[in-house]
């Protein structure tokens, strides 16, 4: 799956526009390629989803690389700032990713809509990210959060599994009670 030409064209762009812009750290392509491996290895823990926000998309990771990944899924991508507004509505055209849709605005400025899988990636705290994202979720809305290493402190009284993967700790959230 990561052999994709969008991951190629993606990587390529990223570093170009990290020379003028200082998107992300990633100085080469085995760096970025890592960060799209780590982006899109939890797909394989769902099915049946048909729409996904990924909040505080930055510079693409996750939402971008899983609405690569998932070219039959609706992606909305909440990007605030305008340089990685831009960098990611460059990127939708560049690879024709016409399932995704960028959203130029804090998630809670955001009209209501349900979303099946509510992502993120260091954005915030978890029980604040659910608290904020509590206009999107409908009864079968999950979670999927991109954690570090103190991903266990996050998770109590929540119906949530950690699945580790490198150093990655990758928290899904079922049955959301808000």
């Amino acid at each position: 799956m990561i052999n994709n030409e969008k991951f190629q064209i993606f990587s390529d762009e990223l570093l170009k526009w990290n020379r003028i812009h200082k998107l992300t750290n990633y100085k080469n392509q085995k760096e970025i390629f890592e960060q799209i491996e780590d982006s899109i290895y939890p797909i394989k823990y769902f099915d049946d989803v048909k729409s996904i926000m990924d909040i505080g998309t930055g510079a693409g990771f996750p939402g971008l690389l899983l609405g690569f990944a998932l070219p039959r899924v609706k992606v909305y991508l909440v990007e605030p700032l305008q340089k990685r507004f831009s960098f990611l509505n460059y990127m939708k055209t560049m690879t024709q990713s016409y399932n995704i849709e960028i959203i130029p605005k804090r998630v809670e400025d955001i009209e209501a809509f349900d979303v099946d899988l509510i992502t993120s990636r260091a954005v915030s705290d978890t029980k604040l990210l659910i608290e904020l994202s509590k206009k999107f979720i409908s009864k079968k809305t999950q979670f999927l959060l991109y954690k570090g290493e103190n991903a266990k402190n996050e998770i109590d009284g929540l119906n949530a599994k950690i699945y580790p993967h490198g150093q990655r700790n990758y928290i899904i959230i079922k049955d959301i009670n808000v």
